[in-house]
């Protein structure tokens, strides 16, 4: 998928290269802009990433940039929520002048942003939102300045399930965000668990950021499913959490989101066990790249995040080498 991605940006680049076409003149910077919640309920993750953009920006920037032409970030923040996302494309686009964006984290913002991209031309590269509808609107015959290069929840969903069954899982409630990753996760959940052979009893949905989780928790506990699949962010996961275990619930919690985080782990860190035994479907955890994990710590002293440690690999892996083809070919 990855590499999908990388050819089809290459396309929706090389207008890079007239920058610095004129004999002996000053290449211009590359303009990277990058959208998250930096405020509201979902934060952290925005957070996450502009310290790991931040980072990989300073790390390519002290090799020589791309093929000699540095790199700047712009940053925007939608908030989670598609009408700001809308907002947060137009500042980058027209105030920033990005040549790029990667984003937006959200599922939700994700689609809200992706008509504006289409129409004002800018390529945005998604690093996480994983609502299956995103795959489906995009490429050729959709939104071809929209590209993705995580997996979606219709991908996951299966797998997981799958694994899920050979653990000998029966029967499972869903409890999910009331948006739209959430609701997309929890629509796939429920096809891929019909098809492993585990018995959906229940859905429940909660509003991101509420405090209170005890009502739906109480009626968690009364369906009694063997499992409970958490379709959550740390955000949300560490009062969820909290309250889980004061209820004195006991089943074996699967998570799609980050409850297998650092974020996580920091927000309940005065009684780090509550999380003991989450097992997490996801897209990235610490220890797949060392050095990286080395130079976050550093840095920021709190583990690398799941989200900045996405928005970096995706620039690195995926908009940088397509800049490079781009370049090359002018």
């Amino acid at each position: 998928m990855m590499r999908l991605a990388l050819m089809a940006i290459t396309l929706l680049l090389a207008a890079l290269s007239a920058g610095a076409s004129s004999a002996g003149a000053q290449a211009p910077p590359i303009r990277i802009g990058f959208a998250s919640a930096m405020s509201g309920p979902a934060a952290i993750t925005g957070e996450g990433v502009r310290w790991g953009a931040t980072l990989a920006v300073e790390e390519i920037n002290a090799k020589g940039g791309v093929m000699g032409r540095k790199i700047e970030a712009f940053f925007a923040d939608n908030k989670a929520q598609p009408g700001e996302a809308v907002s947060a494309v137009r500042k980058l686009a027209d105030v920033d002048q990005v040549d790029v964006i990667i984003g937006q984290t959200h599922s939700g913002a994700c689609l809200g942003a992706m008509p504006v991209v289409k129409e004002i031309g800018v390529p945005m590269v998604i690093e996480a939102c994983s609502h299956p509808k995103i795959r489906e609107l995009s490429g050729k015959g959709g939104n071809e300045w929209t590209f993705r290069v995580a997996l979606d929840d219709e991908i996951m969903a299966h797998t997981f399930a799958r694994y899920m069954a050979r653990q000998g899982v029966k029967t499972s409630s869903v409890f999910a965000m009331n948006n739209d990753f959430g609701r997309g996760a929890a629509v796939a959940y429920e096809a891929a668990f019909k098809k492993a052979g585990i018995t959906l009893v229940s859905t429940e949905f909660f509003d991101p950021g509420q405090p209170d989780y005890r009502p739906v928790l109480t009626r968690l506990k009364r369906a009694n499913p063997e499992t409970i699949l958490a379709v959550i962010l740390a955000s949300d996961g560490a009062p969820f959490m909290r309250q889980y275990r004061e209820l004195g619930l006991t089943q074996r919690i699967y998570s799609r989101g980050s409850l297998a985080s650092a974020e996580f782990l920091h927000q309940v860190r005065d009684n780090p066990k509550i999380g003991d035994g989450v097992v997490e479907a996801g897209y990235w955890v610490t220890g797949l790249d060392p050095d990286w994990d080395k130079k976050w710590t550093e840095r920021y002293k709190v583990p690398p995040r799941i989200h900045g440690s996405l928005a970096a690999i995706t620039l690195k892996w995926a908009v940088v080498p397509a800049i490079e083809i781009a370049l090359k070919k002018q």
